[in-house]
């Protein structure tokens, strides 16, 4: 390509990047297998109620009147009977069972309140011999008791729970407990029968004597409160999940479309990824399948995700169409560049008007191709041809100037590789051909000395690139709100789709 034309390649990328540009938008539909081993779904709802830990429970549970019989047949009825509790829940953990998670509490607290202790009872009563009836009338209203600190305890037992397309917890237990004599009361005030609070003290010793005759006959009840608490934590697949990406235009999103729980070892979710490309050259849509068949997805309890052999390569071939992407950046991410910023003696040589620059000069880039780029290959390993034009602008006077242009056919293989979230793209088999034009209004204005040795700097940028890989942080599948999965490890099956093994 002459120097002319590589001039009229960037002034074709000026007018793209400063023009107002109609773009289309494309639209990738994938279809996607996500695998839920039966011990993961457990450990992932583990996972999310860890966030319990640093949230304070409180509950405020109502109980029926009740009726307890007191010392010579006096019948005591308690009214209005509420427990209210304060904890916090300590980081929840597996049953020794491995199909239970257990919460407990950490100082608790905990306050019960009657709302009146009362008799209205006609009693029989020997006084010198005699037998009379007596009725008795009294009341004890507002009757407050409060949990002496470290004597008391409150644990939960949950049991993972699955459905057609939520995932949650049932709660099988509850132990609600304390120590004798672990509940104070306040003043208590009575009307009517002289003695009567004597009886309401009975009462609250006996209380205070067995937590397990107290708590035992409201189990249920108790039970069902907890259980519309735990809901509250449980998730929904079915809503589409917006993932996070490192450009702005491109929206992706998940979507389940079915959930299916009925194999004992696993829940098995079918779904599509769908990925939107904003500033696509044409309007299109495009659907992408899993292969055929049934796929074995071993014994490991890993969480897995499977999609189409050619997901990776249509990611590429959309991300990267003619004239729909621009990327922008600094000398400084060159390391062949910063050598030869920090050696006045090669800039003499290779590139003299960098000796104008002080070496700790930061030159801007703009890189874009107005080609599609050509892509072969499957899974995880790929061969990309494609033509980039460079523009790089120079610091003067606390701005950036337009300084040289650049084209660069760059062809290479590429090996793919997934370890804890981050993608390593290595690159092999590397070319490249670097040619160059000094920007017009540059020269005219500077007069720089031209000489560059293109070669040399060819040889530097291919020095940084080939067989050297370079890590890209994937964004994490979002489950649902509050849970997300992180990509660990990836493989290619033998049908050539891509399995994807997730984490926490």
């Amino acid at each position: 390509m002459s120097k002319k034309q590589i001039t009229r390649s960037l002034f074709v990328f000026a007018a793209f990047l400063f023009s107002q540009q109609a773009f289309s938008s494309a639209v990738v539909e994938s279809e996607f297998e996500l695998v839920l081993p039966k011990q993961f779904q457990e450990n992932l709802i583990e996972e999310k109620w860890k966030s319990l830990e640093n949230q304070e429970f409180q509950a405020n549970w109502q109980f029926p009147d009740q009726t307890v019989e007191a010392a010579n047949g006096v019948q005591v009825q308690l009214k209005g009977i509420s427990i209210s509790l304060k904890t916090e829940l300590e980081k929840p953990s597996l049953g020794s069972s491995q199909t239970q998670v257990i919460l407990n509490s950490k100082d608790l607290s905990a306050q019960m309140t009657i709302a009146a202790i009362s008799v209205d009872q006609w009693i029989e009563q020997t006084v010198g011999g005699i037998t009379g009836r007596f009725h008795l009338v009294a009341d004890c209203p507002n009757v407050v008791l409060n949990m002496k600190s470290g004597m008391g305890s409150f644990s939960v037992s949950v049991n993972p729970k699955v459905g057609s397309n939520q995932a949650g917890g049932a709660v099988q237990d509850v132990s609600l407990s304390w120590l004798k004599d672990a509940w104070s009361a306040g003043a208590i005030e009575c009307t009517g029968a002289e003695g009567f609070a004597d009886i309401v003290n009975q009462q609250i010793t006996q209380i205070s004597a067995d937590s397990a005759a107290f708590v035992n006959p409201k189990k249920e009840l108790i039970l069902s409160y907890l259980n519309g608490y735990i809901g509250k934590w449980s998730f929904d697949f079915s809503k589409p999940r917006q993932l996070v990406s490192s450009r702005d235009d491109i929206n992706i999103s998940m979507m389940v479309d079915s959930f299916d729980d009925a194999n004992p070892e696993r829940a098995l979710a079918k779904g599509r990824v769908i990925v939107e490309f904003t500033r696509a050259p044409q309007s299109e849509t495009t659907k992408l399948e899993l292969a055929k068949g049934d796929v074995n997805y071993g014994t490991s309890g890993q969480a897995m995700i499977r999609l189409p052999a050619g997901f990776a390569k249509e990611m590429i071939s959309r991300g990267y169409a003619a004239n729909s992407w621009v990327h922008q950046f600094y000398s400084s991410q060159i390391s062949g560049f910063s050598s030869v910023m920090n050696s006045r003696f090669m800039q003499f040589f290779v590139w003299p008007e960098l000796m104008d620059y002080p070496k700790s000069s930061n030159f801007l880039f703009n890189v874009y191709s107005n080609k599609d780029p050509k892509i072969s290959g499957s899974g995880l390993k790929y061969q990309l041809s494609v033509n980039l034009y460079s523009q790089m602008k120079a610091p003067k006077n606390s701005k950036y100037i337009p300084f040289m242009n650049f084209t660069v056919p760059f062809s290479s293989g590429i090996s793919l590789g997934i370890s804890d979230s981050k993608a390593a793209v290595k690159f092999t088999g590397t070319s490249l051909d670097l040619r160059y034009a000094w920007d017009p209004s540059y020269v005219k204005s500077f007069s720089p000395r031209t000489r560059f040795a293109s070669s040399t700097i060819e040889g530097k940028i291919l020095g940084a690139i080939a067989g050297k890989t370079f890590n890209v942080t994937l964004p994490a599948i979002p489950l649902t709100e509050g849970v997300s999965l992180k990509i660990k490890k990836a493989t290619s099956l033998s049908n050539s789709d891509l399995l994807l093994q997730l984490a926490p």
